[in-house]
């Protein structure tokens, strides 16, 4: 694993900026200038009706991105350091989640890091027992916010990937978007993937038990 140099960063942030700070009706998608994919966190979860403010923390946790290889399919992993402790340090996102790692995918040698790219949060639920229902609302906010620069969502599939129900979402500007829950539903992997190679189906292929 290495961690993104500002030519990645610069790359990203032309690409996509977005991060999100929870989800619902109440919130709204805040546009940053920094790399990172969509972050959100279930409404429905009981975790989030606890109120902000009381102590809650999430932590920027590397260690979250050993579920996934550093080098899938030809790919190589760069870990935004920088995005992942800005990003978990907003405490609408500490309501749902206790950890982060926020990470940058290319293909292995690319001279354009845009070109083709997957960017990929991987969170740690503070309450892993929350439901469908909310995992629904996760993956419906986050495309739509991942979704708004590429011209909003198109539609919506799902696929079986290494024995796991992928959602899989479609702007209409053609990024993908990938969704999976692993370790008994305590660890969702989002992923918005750039590019004709699809590399958000590479990183779900790669993703470990």
């Amino acid at each position: 694993m290495r961690l993104a140099t500002p030519g990645h960063a610069f790359a990203l942030a032309i690409v996509i900026a977005i991060a999100v700070a929870g989800c619902g009706p109440s919130t709204t998608a805040t546009a940053v200038l920094v790399p990172t994919a969509a972050v959100v966190t279930p409404s429905t979860a009981p975790s989030a009706r606890l109120e902000s403010g009381g102590g809650l923390t999430v932590k920027a946790d590397p260690a979250l991105l050993d579920f996934i290889p550093d080098t899938p399919d030809g790919l190589e992993m760069f870990y935004d350091s920088d995005t992942t402790r800005q990003v978990a340090a907003d405490p609408a996102l500490a309501k749902d989640a206790v950890g982060l790692a926020i990470a940058l995918f290319t293909v292995t040698g690319a001279a354009t890091p845009a070109d083709d790219l997957a960017i990929v949060s991987v969170v740690r639920l503070r309450d892993p027992s929350v439901g469908e229902g909310a995992y629904r609302t996760w993956r419906d906010t986050y495309d739509a916010s991942a979704c708004g620069p590429a011209g909003g969502v198109a539609g919506n599939a799902q696929s079986t990937i290494n024995g796991r129900i992928v959602y899989i979402g479609s702007c209409n500007g053609g990024v993908l978007t990938y969704h999976v829950r692993i370790r008994d539903g305590a660890i969702v992997v989002s992923v918005t993937s750039i590019g004709p190679m699809r590399l958000g189906e590479k990183v779900m292929k790669a993703i470990g038990p």
